[in-house]
């Protein structure tokens, strides 16, 4: 893992040292493990009705997004 811009700059040095094959090989691991998937061409984050503000993830339950409030 890189902790910082030299553990980076290894990592870098590394991969550009490999052949093209290996470098196609381990990039194709990388993206195997990835747990990011790119969203599909033309997503658009849901609205919240009311708020008119864009959800950015998290539980929308009643609960979470008015708190204990009653509504």
């Amino acid at each position: 893992m890189a902790r910082d811009l030299r553990d980076l700059q290894r990592l870098v040095d590394e991969l550009a040292a490999l052949t093209p094959e290996e470098r196609t090989r381990v990039l194709t691991d990388v993206q195997r493990r990835s747990i990011f998937h790119p969203l599909p061409q033309g997503f658009k984050p849901p609205v919240l009705k009311d708020s008119g503000g864009k959800w950015i993830g998290g539980d929308l339950r009643r609960e979470d997004i008015y708190g204990d409030d009653g509504r």
